[in-house]
């Protein structure tokens, strides 16, 4: 209820009062009138106003206009009915009563301008009174008359002015108190859109942590696989170097085995070119020439065994070429899997897979000299033996025995040649096996740094998860409580 409405009520109520202290006193007076067998003017100056009192009473419930208004109607009712019993009667203590009664019911509005217009009703009443004092009733009480009800009116204009400063304050109280209210409800309506916008935001944001941790949750198992997988190829890579390093000490002790038979190679041909300068000696020396052809042939058969056990080797490092080419394939998948982090491991990778490449080229190329040198050590193994079947058959046939010398000559030059051949080829794979080495051994440092990076990754994200879901218990209960001052 708003300050005007209480304005309203209060005139209602203070309407009512006033009609009813008129009402009751009319209509006892009218009563004690008939009583007394009143003239008919005397009843009819009380009925009349009283009943003009109560129609317009009963109007001014349906019209406004008429409520303002009949505070004063009444006034002038009560006026016209204490005026009109002085004149058509004779003045007496009622009457002059009745003019203090229209004084009294001025000051019931607490209002200024209606006690005013009741006062001067009420003093007008006084003075046709006294005017009309035949009978000396107010003889030398006139002024004291006066005096009286003027005390009366300031005791009473005190009493409305007091009323109307205090309606004043409490009309000033209950608009501070309405626009206190509207404020209130104003900042209720804010606080519970903040409430409402905040438990949004909380639920938004409590979607949104699940979701993080939920990825993270995913992102711990992914980084988990790929330290798996490091861990997988860093044991490969170990093993790559054990059997690359095993492939290197094969590949050396190859070397120094031909160089062996390279120097025998170059002993046999210079016998050869003595035995053909030398034919005549050599019917003299047959027996050691023999013994030597024996071991010669023996060399030889030593080297067929080391030719086929560079076969081995040559197998062998087919093999490894293999598990190095699919290494590195392995190496790039997983590379491309790890992102940016995983740049340095696909360029290690793709240098494997060069260095793989070359060196089955390599074996490629030693394969063929090995088949042509097989090839020749048969031939020449052939040769030998009918060398020595045809010496101990043909001692006296030198003519014969020079031409295989010129013949065991060239074989062995050609056979020096390929050995030579074969020596820079091993050479090369020698090289390019410590360069396997070195390429594999700086790969499986990257690997096991990288490990150890997906570890620190590993334990990050575990303390990531664990904030996330400290974060997610306090954000819960803060939108418990946000729903708690929403409701």
């Amino acid at each position: 209820m708003n300050i005007d409405e209480l304005k309203k009520e209060d005139v209602l109520k203070k309407n009512f009062i006033m009609f009813l202290a008129y009402g009751l006193a009319a209509s006892l007076g009218f009563l004690a009138q008939i009583a007394l067998k009143a003239e008919i003017g005397i009843l009819v100056s009380i009925g009349v106003p009283l009943l003009i009192v109560l129609f317009v009473y009963v109007l001014s419930k349906k019209v406004h206009i008429i409520t303002v208004a009949f505070p004063y109607i009444l006034l002038l009712a009560g006026g016209a009915t204490a005026i009109g019993t002085s004149v058509l009667n004779e003045v007496s203590i009622g009457t002059i009563v009745l003019a203090l009664f229209i004084l009294i019911v001025g000051g019931l509005h607490n209002t200024q301008i209606m006690f005013i217009f009741g006062y001067a009703l009420s003093l007008l009443a006084v003075i046709v009174n006294v005017l009309l004092d035949d009978k000396g009733i107010l003889a030398d009480q006139a002024a004291n008359v006066i005096l009286v009800q003027f005390i009366m009116a300031l005791g009473i204009f005190l009493q409305v002015r007091q009323s109307k400063i205090l309606f004043i304050s409490v009309e000033n109280h209950v608009h501070t108190a309405v626009v206190k209210a509207k404020e209130d409800a104003e900042l209720t309506q804010r606080l519970e859109t903040a409430v409402s916008n905040i438990t949004s935001n909380l639920e938004q944001i409590r979607t949104n942590t699940y979701s993080a941790n939920n990825a993270q949750q995913e992102m711990l198992i992914a980084v988990g696989e790929v330290s798996i997988s490091s861990q997988r190829q860093a044991d490969h890579v170990a093993d790559i170097v054990k059997n690359t390093e095993a492939t290197s000490t094969s590949v050396k002790q190859i070397v120094e085995k031909l160089s062996s038979v390279v120097q025998q190679a170059d002993q046999a041909a210079k016998n050869a070119s003595d035995g053909s300068l030398e034919m005549g000696k050599m019917k003299k020396e047959i027996d050691q020439f023999t013994l030597f052809f024996a071991e010669l042939n023996k060399n030889f058969h030593e080297l067929t065994e080391k030719i086929k056990e560079t076969n081995t080797f040559a197998n062998a490092i087919r093999q490894i070429t293999e598990q190095t080419n699919l290494l590195a394939l392995n190496a790039s998948i997983e590379a491309a899997r790890a992102g940016e982090q995983g740049k340095g491991f696909a360029v290690v990778a793709e240098e494997i897979r060069k260095l793989a490449g070359t060196t089955n080229q390599t074996l490629e190329k030693i394969d063929n000299n090995l088949n042509e040198v097989n090839k020749s050590n048969h031939s020449a193994l052939e040769k030998l033996d009918n060398g020595v079947h045809q010496m101990y058959s043909q001692v006296q046939a030198a003519d014969k025995s020079n031409k295989s010398f010129n013949e065991l000559f060239e074989m062995m030059q050609n056979l020096q040649q390929e050995l030579a051949n074969l020596s820079e080829d091993i050479d090369l794979i020698s090289e390019n096996s410590e360069a396997i080495s070195l390429s594999t051994n700086d790969f499986a440092a990257i690997i096991e740094e990288s490990t150890a990076t997906v570890e620190e990754l590993n334990a990050t994200l575990l303390d990531i998860t664990e904030d996330q879901l400290s974060i997610a218990n306090y954000i819960d209960q803060t939108y418990t409580e946000a729903q708690k001052i929403h409701k």
